[in-house]
């Protein structure tokens, strides 16, 4: 329980005050990384201050200074509006997850400031990131019983050397809620207690609808491997029953309809995304690859050409990372929107992790100095998010979803732009890009 504890600890604090130190010293003055965050951070004030769902006493504030980009007249597309009410457009259960930051927060303010949502965004995302951190240390350590300094580097992997540091952690993104989920569902699957398992997946899918492969993966492996009795049938159902139940609870009594909830406004008409050229992209785009931005991911290929036949976690996780990466390739947005590095992916890091467990428990001495040369330079390259990403470089070259071409110059990738603003600082360059004004370093 203390290294349970430790983690927590330690991770939340890094991911925090990361963010806190950078913003102080306006080395990174962006507070606020994404529109898609604010209605998660209201709906977390609503609930403990007002007890609803319903955004209505803060609508204001909010299109005062996000309003929808295109016409101010219009809801913006962030919010719901149903019944003369206003509501989050995407899935709470980040919020729900994170509820223990608002508890501590909110009732202890008066008038809610633009400061408060920043600040109660970044403890919420730390939260929810940290412990996570902690439940993949339990799975490394507990479930699996691998030996503290290997638990203690796949952590270190896990926090660090992926976008959870600069981007999963750093704002109330729902990426962090499945990864949560997962986790947990992880931990209950390896010890067959299947009603818990799929309960948290469950939660997850109401997180994020991709969290259904990590569903059909499981399930599939328990009906392939001749675990599927009546019983683990049964145990399937009430547990995926349970997060039903609520989702219909308060779908019902707030959003009216299930086309009012989440993500199905964009469901049918979104499946737009260039494949083969996106699934290429997801790993090897030049400023959105997984390959690009976390090199450590060479060793999840490896850890999975080495234990595909050996090891079921490894074959469970190869089956989820292929059909994850495949399935958002065909999403419009699959490198990420407005967001640093492979957001789209972010779900299933936990997944990525696991193959690198069965090398460093497998080959530790022949992949250990690979391993840390890679996860340095993986780690850089977050640390380096973490100090540029304020969506300049987007702004910039960012063309959308029709036109790619952008997410493959190396010119104008996101590495060489970041080089081009130290350089304007160092007072080498005059500016950035061509449409940077010459402050924006």
């Amino acid at each position: 329980m203390k290294d349970l504890l430790k983690v927590f600890l330690f991770s939340f604090l890094l991911f925090f005050l990361s963010w806190l130190f950078l913003y102080k010293l306006n080395v990174n003055s962006l507070p606020l990384q994404s529109e898609d965050a604010i209605p998660s951070i209201f709906t977390g004030i609503a609930i403990v201050k007002e007890g609803t769902l319903n955004l209505d006493s803060y609508y204001q504030m909010m299109v005062s200074k996000y309003p929808q980009p295109d016409d101010s007249n219009l809801t913006p597309f962030y919010l719901r509006k149903v019944n003369n009410h206003y509501l989050s457009a995407f899935p709470i259960m980040n919020t729900i997850l994170s509820l223990p930051v608002f508890l501590l927060y909110v009732p202890f303010i008066t008038t809610i400031s633009w400061d408060d949502v920043y600040l109660v965004s970044h403890l919420s995302g730390s939260f929810i990131l940290s412990i996570s951190c902690a439940a993949l240390f339990y799975l490394f350590s507990r479930v699996l019983k691998s030996s503290s300094r290997i638990s203690y580097i796949l952590i270190a992997v896990y926090a660090l050397a992926t976008i959870n540091l600069p981007l999963i952690s750093q704002a109330l993104w729902q990426h962090g809620a499945v990864q949560f989920f997962s986790i947990l569902a992880l931990i209950f699957f390896l010890r067959e207690r299947y009603l818990l398992t799929f309960m948290f997946l469950g939660f997850g899918i109401l997180s994020r609808p991709t969290a259904g492969i990590v569903f059909a993966v499981l399930f599939l492996f328990l009906y392939f491997s001749k675990k599927l009795n009546i019983k683990v049938a049964i145990s399937t159902v009430i547990g995926i029953l349970i997060p039903i139940l609520f989702f219909f609870s308060y779908n019902f009594i707030y959003y009216t309809d299930l086309s009012n909830q989440g993500y199905a406004s964009q469901l049918g008409n979104s499946w737009l995304g260039n494949f083969p050229e996106s699934l290429i992209g997801i790993w090897v785009s030049p400023s959105k690859g997984l390959l690009i931005y976390s090199p450590i991911f060479i060793f999840t290929l490896i850890g999975i050409w080495k234990g595909y036949k050996k090891d079921n976690l490894v074959a469970i996780s190869f089956w989820i990372i292929l059909l994850h990466t495949l399935v958002l390739s065909k999403w419009k947005h699959w490198y990420g929107g407005y967001g640093y590095g492979y957001r789209m992916i972010s779900d299933v890091i936990p997944f990525f992790i696991i193959p690198i467990w069965f090398l460093l428990e497998n080959y530790y001495e022949k992949v250990k100095k690979g391993v840390l040369l890679t996860f340095i330079v993986s780690f850089i390259i977050q640390v380096s998010g973490l100090v540029f990403f304020d969506s300049i470089w987007h702004n910039a070259y960012d063309t959308g979803f029709k036109n790619t071409s952008w997410l493959w110059s190396l010119k104008n990738s996101e590495a060489a732009f970041n080089a081009r603003r130290v350089m304007v600082k160092l007072n080498l360059l005059e500016r950035a890009c061509e449409k940077c004004l010459p402050q924006n370093r």
